[in-house]
């Protein structure tokens, strides 16, 4: 495992690309929730510093930054293309390696970077609550805290179905363009199913494993209740989203697609040239 973990870091380290594209996303993120912050809204009874306090902003920075996950899944296709363009996977064989350990060192790159993203998240949440919320406990500040637990599973999932792109197509660019032209295209595949049975393809799943946040709710600055007593100013409730799948489910069905998406590579990375 350490030797694995060291290869993909020389790897990934000695592309000056890669450096500069985790740079730039790392300023992406940060640049957006500031800018957001300075955001004033002129409607009365609503501001966007809900956002930024506990708990809500355990549901609002996790959102924000799973935007950025196919930004992560990019770079991730462009590293495995680079491997099959360079023929480092096939000279990694002949040094010794099994393929089933070319796609180890993927997995344990995939989880390196999703780890990197969580602590951004992690430590941007820390920061702006702190600063925003007047009145807190502890246990305000860690309510609501497991979402950033999800947003790491969701990181995961979207880089382990770039992982199955890059591994099928082996070209970079291909294996870009056909990974964003997937989300259009399932999106129209969707259509053609009854409404119950939408919420349970691939990208649906992943995706809702950090939905968005209830924004009439978090920014108003006075409670709002419905008929049963709840505070409540949800789209779902409203009838203009549809309700998403109970979160256990959500979690279980994406932890079974990143498994599948990795059985699948590994089965092609086994069975074709490299």
């Amino acid at each position: 495992m350490k030797k694995l973990l060291s290869l993909e870091k020389i790897k990934a380290l000695s592309y000056p690309t890669f450096k500069t594209l985790m740079i730039i996303h790392f300023l992406l993120f940060f640049l957006v929730v500031l800018v957001v912050s300075r955001i004033h809204f002129s409607i009365p009874g609503f501001s966007v510093k809900g956002l930024y306090q506990f708990p809500n902003i355990w549901e609002f920075f996790p959102w924000v930054a799973s935007w950025f996950n196919i930004f992560l899944t990019i770079v991730l296709i462009t590293l495995v293309g680079n491997e099959f363009s360079f023929k480092t996977f096939r000279q990694n064989v002949i040094d010794g390696l099994s393929r089933n350990d070319l796609i180890k060192g993927k997995l344990i790159l995939i989880f390196t970077i999703a780890v990197y993203t969580f602590l951004m998240v992690l430590i941007a949440v820390l920061i702006f609550g702190i600063i925003f919320t007047k009145e807190f406990s502890m246990n305000i500040i860690f309510e609501n805290s497991y979402l950033i637990l999800v947003y790491f599973v969701q990181a995961i999932g979207y880089m382990t179905l770039g992982l199955l792109f890059a591994v099928i197509f082996r070209n970079n660019a291909l294996s870009i363009i056909l990974f964003l032209v997937y989300f259009p295209v399932e999106g129209i595949i969707r259509l053609f199913f009854k409404s119950e049975y939408r919420a349970y393809f691939p990208l649906k799943i992943i995706s809702n494993l950090t939905p968005k946040p209830e924004f009439l709710t978090i920014a108003s600055e006075q409670s709002y209740t419905n008929a049963s007593g709840n505070s409540s100013l949800d789209f779902s409730e409203m009838g203009i989203l549809p309700e998403d799948l109970p979160l256990g489910i959500t979690l279980a069905m994406a932890a079974g697609y990143i498994g599948f998406f990795i059985a699948l590579a590994t089965v092609l990375l086994n069975r074709r040239s490299l």
